[in-house]
């Protein structure tokens, strides 16, 4: 007969601090299938450190006993309920700390997932769908169904769902998310299929045929010219996310102590995801950013206290000032809202901005070398994940590069001032070295 082992780990092994997502805990144990003793790899997923450490404290009463392990042989008949482990799955999903909205995207995911699938195995709306019904087929009858479905239906009075074929991956891989968090747990949900590679499942990411080319630089500048003139907040928050290439939040949140204002640098200290969060990161920044916020800066000299205050921007607001911008002939139509998207991006295509104009710029170096500004500089900057092994384990390119990528940036064009509001051009050069 096998004796239990004690082998036990926990991931993450070292959380950051702050860290409230899920722990998922791994030991061997032994078994008997067919009067043979042998020892299984077992897992299980918590949600929290509390749950996480008391069950590695069973686990260790139970393991570190040294007794025969011989367990009373139990036969699974019932397979386990697949929305049980969906509505498992999303609690998991807000223990992460999932923005809401995400969390409601995720929840019509689900229940549009569940509807087509009890229409294909007649399962009536009172009975359990089993976790059985998980297989590759399952997906390309899925799939097929909601061709037809979005074909058929509308979305407002012109957009058909068919123009968006996006929604449809994406519904294809949650449901293959639900399908390994239910087999990592098989004691909570029995019977479930191993589950298939994405590969096996999903299509290829479906292209955006039609999508026009990202907002250009000079077409940022209109918008903050604009901005300028409903608030100086306002101006100064698009600036920053013109010139750096953060997302709206990471500007909005920058307190006073992450900015070197005499070193032109930036500690990103909030993330979209929590690696990001966890990872702060050093960025340098235009000296003309640093220009533009010195008043700023000025009435927010404790270290915690956020340059922004509590200001956040209106995205009703900035999306009329691109309409308003569109309408003057100062930006391309559908720019903000591109044709395959239902909704706008009003403060992403200051990002989207950022990267495009950063793309294929030829840089000069010390020592009159020359390069183009790789993708991964482009990704540092703004917070992408690495793309691949080499890029996590060493992801921060050489300094210099990020010095002249960040110099490649067009100073703001202010233009003529007609608004209220500071009238400056920032200027990108001018560095102290």
């Amino acid at each position: 007969m096998a004796r239990n082992s004690i082998s036990l780990s926990v991931a993450p092994r070292n959380p950051p601090r702050g860290y409230s997502g899920s722990f998922k805990v791994r030991w061997r144990e032994a078994v008997v299938e067919d009067g043979i003793a042998k020892r299984v790899e077992r897992s299980q997923t918590v949600s929290d450190k509390g749950a996480c450490d008391a069950l590695v404290g069973k686990l260790r009463r139970t393991l570190e006993t040294g007794e025969v392990y011989a367990p009373v042989a139990r036969i699974v008949t019932t397979p386990g309920n697949l929305e049980h482990a969906a509505v498992a799955w999303l609690r998991w999903q807000r223990s992460r700390n999932r923005k809401e909205s995400t969390i409601v995207k995720y929840q019509s995911a689900m229940a549009r997932i569940m509807g087509t699938i009890r229409k294909l195995r007649n399962i009536r709306s009172d009975a359990m769908i089993p976790v059985t019904v998980l297989n590759i087929g399952l997906f390309t009858e899925l799939r097929n169904t909601w061709i037809t479905e979005d074909a058929e239906a509308t979305v407002g009075k012109t957009r058909k769902r068919a123009a968006c074929p996006m929604r449809r991956y994406d519904l294809s891989g949650q449901l293959l998310q639900v399908w390994s968090f239910a087999a990592s747990q098989p004691d909570e949900y029995a019977l479930v299929p191993p589950p298939v590679g994405a590969a096996m499942v999903l299509p290829p990411v479906p292209a955006r045929p039609g999508a026009p080319a990202a907002p250009t630089w000079a077409e940022c500048d209109a918008i903050i010219r604009r901005a300028y003139g409903v608030s100086v907040d306002l101006g100064d928050l698009l600036a920053g996310e013109r010139l750096t290439g953060l997302r709206v939040e990471q500007v909005a949140r920058i307190r006073r102590r992450a900015l070197d204002a005499s070193a032109c640098t930036l500690t990103v200290e909030v993330g979209k995801s929590e690696a990001e969060e966890a990872e702060k990161r050093l960025i340098p920044v235009p000296p003309g950013l640093i220009e533009i916020w010195r008043e700023r800066l000025a009435a927010h000299p404790d270290a915690d206290e956020c340059i922004f205050g509590t200001f956040h921007a209106d995205t009703e607001t900035l999306g009329r000032l691109w309409r308003e911008a569109e309408t003057a002939g100062e930006v391309r139509p559908n720019i903000v809202q591109p044709i395959t998207r239902r909704k706008g991006r009003p403060n992403h295509a200051f990002r989207a901005a950022y990267m495009a104009g950063l793309e294929g710029l030829t840089l000069e170096l010390p020592g009159r070398l020359v390069r183009e500004v790789e993708d991964r500089t482009i990704d540092y900057l703004v917070g992408h994940a690495p793309p691949d092994t080499r890029g996590r384990s060493y992801s921060a390119p050489p300094w210099p590069l990020l010095l002249a990528a960040v110099d490649a940036v067009d100073p703001i064009d202010m233009g003529t001032p007609t608004q209220t509001g500071p009238t400056l051009v920032l200027m990108s050069g001018g560095r102290a070295t």
